[in-house]
């Protein structure tokens, strides 16, 4: 599985730029993304349009989300967003 792929469902659009855009609130949050690759994929996500940053962990092994954590701007529902994004594809893992 591609990273990118975690990202394109719900409210998480990928961007042809190779961008990913959150909509909260009718307010489109777009995010650069930076990964490390190891057992725990790190993801980063830094908004390029508000002050706004997500980190990801995600379980190589078990290819499930370990945890999401954010941080600035809308930080709240952002997180909540990624969540059913990640729900909707079954990649949560059972105790977040």
């Amino acid at each position: 599985m591609k990273v990118e792929d975690l990202f394109n469902c719900g409210n998480v659009k990928c961007m042809k730029t190779g961008e990913f855009c959150i909509e909260v609130d009718n307010v489109r949050i777009v995010y650069s993304i930076n990964y490390e690759f190891g057992p725990i994929i790190e993801i980063n996500l830094k908004s390029t349009n508000f002050k706004s940053n997500c980190k990801i962990l995600f379980d190589v092994r078990k290819e499930k989300i370990i945890d999401i954590s954010c941080y600035g701007f809308k930080d709240n529902k952002v997180k909540l967003a990624l969540e059913g994004c990640f729900k909707e594809k079954n990649l949560l893992y059972k105790s977040i």
